[in-house]
């Protein structure tokens, strides 16, 4: 019965020989800017944040999830100068991007 399982699930997944004794081998890959994605002509989609995903970036059969790659550094300067702004100062309107890396899914 195991046998079976493990042939109707490799029906709809490629490659089958991914499949170990122990389950899947999990490849590694290197994390990637959302930006540099979107400059490379991928779109984004949503997804359900189950993993803490903020979104997926798709590019043919090539799909990515989302996730932010904050600090509680960049948080504060970034609030900081928002307060100042709020109060009526006129703040250095520059302030650290928020960091977005995508992970490769497979």
């Amino acid at each position: 019965m195991r046998l079976i399982g493990v042939t109707v699930l490799c029906l709809g997944m490629v490659p089958c020989a991914a499949l170990s004794e122990g389950g899947f081998i999990v490849g590694e890959s290197d994390f990637v800017y959302s930006s540099d994605l979107a400059i490379a002509g991928f779109e984004t989609f949503a997804t359900s944040g189950a993993s803490r995903d903020i979104y997926g970036m798709r590019k043919g059969d090539d799909m990515y999830l989302c996730y932010l790659a904050d600090t509680a550094e960049l948080q504060q300067q970034r609030q900081a100068v928002l307060l100042q702004e709020i109060a009526g100062k006129t703040p250095d309107r520059t302030i650290p991007n928020i960091p977005v890396i995508c992970v490769l899914t497979q």
